[in-house]
């Protein structure tokens, strides 16, 4: 089993809601979102590592988007 973590500590109530309407269980690998302490702690878990390389790049296709769609702003 692998496992992960991503901690963000900017903008983590909009990414919180962006992640929180992304498919969770991935089949081999999952994630799971929590805040604690003004940050959005993503952990990220794969039977192996082309699941945790899945798992990693959903949240990063995420991450992508929100950027970008900020800089339209």
């Amino acid at each position: 089993m692998y496992t992960s973590s991503l901690i963000i500590d900017k903008d983590i109530d909009e990414l919180e809601k962006l992640l929180s309407i992304e498919d969770k269980d991935l089949g081999r690998s999952s994630f799971s979102i929590n805040k604690k302490n003004d940050q959005l702690i993503i952990e990220m878990k794969a039977e192996d590592a082309t699941a945790l390389k899945t798992v990693m790049n959903t949240i990063a296709k995420v991450l992508l988007v929100w950027e970008k769609s900020k800089s339209i702003k």
